[in-house]
């Protein structure tokens, strides 16, 4: 993952322990559906992990989301947002954010949940996941690691 692609964010290399004066804190104001109560994030990316990245919560050493850029897997992927969710993000329609895409991994295959991204806003330090009313994009999107 180059976090650089879509903005400038900051992350710890794998394994270290978030420290609040080195590493930007992403807030989540609502937190992450499912993980309302978890509302600050670290974004760690590694070469060992890469394309992927890790989304951490700071206030629980135990919740982790393994994350993607959606542009990687789908090509055209829809990077607009309503007003009200450009709000939520503190951005204008013109700011550069970062767009990421939950990744799942079972015994069977690896999914990424196209249709729920979450997108931070670097300028801010502000983040949300978005869910898509529509259809187009899957929430069980299978990719490939190897």
């Amino acid at each position: 993952m180059t976090p650089t692609a879509t903005g400038s964010v900051s992350v710890s290399p794998a394994g270290a322990t978030p420290q609040a004066a080195a590493t930007p804190i992403v807030e989540f104001p609502s937190g992450i559906p499912g993980f309302e109560s978890h509302r600050r994030f670290v974004l760690i990316a590694s070469a060992e992990l890469s394309p992927l990245g890790c989304l951490k919560s700071v206030d629980s050493s135990d919740v982790s989301f393994l994350v993607i850029d959606p542009r990687l897997l789908s090509f055209g992927y829809d990077l607009t947002l309503s007003e009200a969710e450009l709000a939520r993000i503190g951005a204008s329609p013109d700011e550069t954010l970062l767009w990421l895409v939950i990744v799942t991994i079972t015994e069977r295959d690896a999914t990424a949940n196209l249709r729920a991204p979450v997108i931070i806003n670097p300028a801010r330090m502000l983040g949300c996941q978005v869910i898509r009313e529509n259809d187009h994009y899957p929430v069980q999107f299978v990719i490939n690691l190897g």
